[in-house]
């Protein structure tokens, strides 16, 4: 009789599997993380050199917020809510430079966000208020276009490139993998051509396969040969993705472009969703390159693509958050 009500109950649980009896609203498994290789740990003197190798001194980086999008937060980081809409920041950072001029990180927004010969606008998340276009908040801050000598494209994405024909005297600086093999990400496939931004005359491609090794970083260029301005490879959340590691007086600043979007995604390991970017095993081991570098140069600022909480936390005299 025990038996007979033993195969009975086991029964009827199995049953109750069946037809779904699981608590509503159960998490699903996690999902696996990616395989990383092995990362590259930084010199014991790494730190304490940045400021002995720079040559010149008095940089100074702005950041202006020239637009911005609308997205679910869970596409930026698994630790926010899927029902979250964020609007994150597009930004773009000045970067005044006592020898080289105004070299600029990002080119913002491009000037007209119709449809490229659609219904319906293809840069519909995105928005720039009047007067906050990249031109018109240099302006206010006194550099004209022709003032602008170099221009650095962390993506080709429009975000990054849309403006970077407004600058006539600048050189545009794009990674080669970018340039020779741009990728779209899933969301990005009704959008211009990679290039329809960039003004070709003016193109200076930056090879990074036979670059030496940065810091924690695979490859850096040392852009100016003064020890300023360090074009960081962060291929990965986009195909070529570029950062750019700034040697300002009071410390290094680390402009992340594509190779983290927010605050969650260096410090806490939190991964974007893989449709937002292109291989999300780069993208975490560029994210796990940054924390290593934070720990290898205390004063370090890491600055995501669309996250200002970074500077906020640490504030410094070199580098201004423009209203």
């Amino acid at each position: 009789m025990r038996r007979g009500a033993f195969a009975l109950a086991l029964a009827c649980l199995a049953g109750c599997a069946e037809i779904g009896l699981v608590p509503n609203g159960a998490p699903p498994p996690p999902v696996p993380r990616p395989a990383l290789r092995p990362a590259r740990p930084a010199s014991a003197t790494f730190g304490s050199m940045l400021i002995a190798r720079r040559k010149v001194d008095g940089l100074r980086a702005e950041v202006f917020v020239v637009g911005e999008g609308k997205v679910r937060g869970s596409l930026l980081s698994e630790l926010k809510s899927p029902e979250s809409r964020l609007a994150p920041p597009v930004m773009v950072v000045l970067i005044r430079h006592p020898s080289e001029g105004a070299v600029l990180f990002g080119a913002g927004l491009p000037e007209d966000m119709g449809a490229w010969g659609g219904k319906k606008p293809v840069l519909a998340p995105f928005k720039v208020g009047p007067g906050r276009d990249i031109v018109s908040r240099l302006e206010a801050r006194g550099v004209a276009p022709g003032d602008v000598k170099t221009v650095i494209l962390p993506d080709l994405a429009p975000e990054w490139a849309g403006r970077a024909g407004a600058f006539p005297n600048a050189d545009i600086l794009i990674s080669a993998l970018a340039w020779n093999k741009p990728q779209s990400r899933p969301f990005e496939r009704n959008l211009p051509h990679p290039r329809a931004f960039i003004p070709e005359e003016r193109l200076k491609i930056q090879d990074f396969s036979q670059a030496l090794p940065y810091g924690t970083f695979d490859h850096g260029i040392d852009l100016f040969k003064d020890g300023t301005v360090i074009l960081i490879d962060l291929d990965g959340g986009a195909a070529g993705g570029m950062g750019a590691w700034i040697n300002l007086d009071s410390g290094p600043l680390l402009l992340a472009g594509p190779g983290a979007f927010v605050y969650d995604n260096v410090f806490d390991a939190a991964l974007p969703d893989g449709k937002f970017v292109v291989d999300i095993s780069s993208f975490a081991w560029n994210a796990r390159a940054m924390r290593l570098a934070a720990e290898a140069a205390p004063r370090l600022v890491i600055l995501p693509a669309h996250d200002l909480s970074t500077l906020k936390l640490a504030p410094r005299p070199d580098i201004t958050l423009v209203p």
